[in-house]
């Protein structure tokens, strides 16, 4: 007697051997068209990953486990006096994989299925393993680069069966075959995920999982293009809130200084500051633009060590003024979803408000604000026009 595993392809054709191993010739046209189905489905795979990463995306590895229900259904229609008595087990499985794009990764898994049940005696164990494509949607491409909040997944991939039986014997038409999945998935910031998903081995095995995902490295930001998103390393700003002194000409104007702001006329560049706004040793308001080396990490709100030392320089100012008020603002060049850069300006925003209160500014005297593409300096149509664009302003309030 030979029990038979129908992985026939997208429909089910069962079929059954008799004792001598005669095959009919309907069941060798399905295992034909089977034989089709397995390129195609490396085509898919392959061209859903080729034309779906991106250059500017910081991918990242993660690694899965989850728990399971299944059900396998070993076709017994024609071996007289055996059925299946439980098609219904439990089981595990692993998973790793690397996220190409905001919208795909591509996905290697084993899961052991358990085991299908025969009457009046026997059982055949189920394990599986494949090669997939997911695809994500529904979900903002900000959402969907960082793995964050809820996201809809489908997967499409080809996939290889391995089975033990006890008292029966079998036999198995195809080893690769066609699955497919439908699953939701949560992910928080620091990496994790939770992931519940239905994935169907053909039409033989399918199984209903929960687990857990974890992703390694930093999340990507998914606005402005990392090759263009870190600002280009500029001098430090200069925030000195005294004038340094230098030779002054001997003229009426010497000791005269008109707006008071610690500055003599005769070198003041800047001859109409308002009381009380800390100014450089030209006479002119230090918080009045862009601040100078402020940079961030390819695609996100990490500042660089250039950004840290720049923005010590900001803390000690605003310490020594603590009536003073400053906007922070954050800008991109216009690479990218309008909305992915929004945010990315937002959080960019926080990031340097965050730094400077942990370097001792009182967080009444800082209002963060995000301008995305909005506010462009000048024009977005060249590299340079785009590093001028990609800045951080800080203002004083009035």
């Amino acid at each position: 007697m030979k029990v038979d595993l129908n992985i026939e392809g997208i429909v089910m054709s069962k079929r059954v051997d008799d004792q001598t191993g005669n095959q009919d010739a309907p069941g060798l046209g399905r295992r034909v068209r089977q034989v089709a189905l397995v390129p195609l489905c490396l085509s898919l795979t392959a061209c859903g990953f080729l034309g779906g990463g991106r250059e500017d995306y910081d991918g990242r590895f993660y690694v899965g486990a989850g728990a399971l229900i299944s059900e396998v259904e070993p076709d017994t229609d024609n071996v007289p006096g055996v059925s299946v008595a439980d098609s219904s087990s439990a089981g595990g499985s692993l998973a790793i994989g690397y996220d190409f794009s905001p919208r795909f990764s591509l996905e290697g898994h084993v899961a052991d299925l358990g085991e299908a049940d025969l009457s009046p005696d026997g059982s055949i164990d189920y394990q599986v393993g494949g090669l997939s494509a997911i695809v994500y949607a529904l979900a903002s491409e900000e959402r969907r680069a960082r793995r964050e909040g809820f996201s809809v997944f489908g997967r499409l991939g080809v996939g290889a069966l391995e089975n033990d039986a006890e008292v029966v014997e079998f036999e198995r038409l195809n080893d690769v075959h066609l699955l497919a999945g439908i699953g939701l998935e949560y992910g928080f910031e620091m990496g994790l995920g939770i992931r519940a998903e239905l994935v169907a081995h053909d039409t033989d095995a399918q199984y209903g999982q929960l687990g857990l995902v974890y992703r390694f490295g930093q999340a990507s930001r998914g606005g402005a293009p990392a090759s263009r998103s870190i600002d280009p390393v500029a001098p430090e700003a200069d925030v000195s809130t005294r004038a340094v002194p230098v030779p002054a000409p001997s003229n009426s104007r010497i000791n005269i200084d008109t707006d008071g702001d610690g500055v003599t006329d005769a070198i003041d560049q800047c001859g109409n500051t308002a009381a009380g706004h800390p100014v450089d040793s030209t006479g002119c308001d230090v918080f009045g633009g862009v601040v100078e080396g402020v940079n961030f990490n390819s695609s996100s709100d990490t500042l660089t060590a250039e950004a840290q030392s720049a923005l010590d320089k900001v803390a000690e100012t605003l310490s020594e003024y603590p009536d003073v008020v400053v906007s922070v603002e954050a800008h991109t060049d216009n690479q990218g979803a309008a909305a992915g850069n929004l945010e990315l300006s937002k959080q960019r925003a926080l990031s340097v408000a965050r730094y400077l209160v942990s370097k001792g500014v009182s967080g009444a005297q800082l209002k963060p604000q995000a301008f995305g593409e909005s506010r462009p300096r000048t024009s977005n149509a060249t590299a340079a026009g785009r590093a001028q664009n990609r800045r951080v302003e800080i203002n004083i309030v009035e």
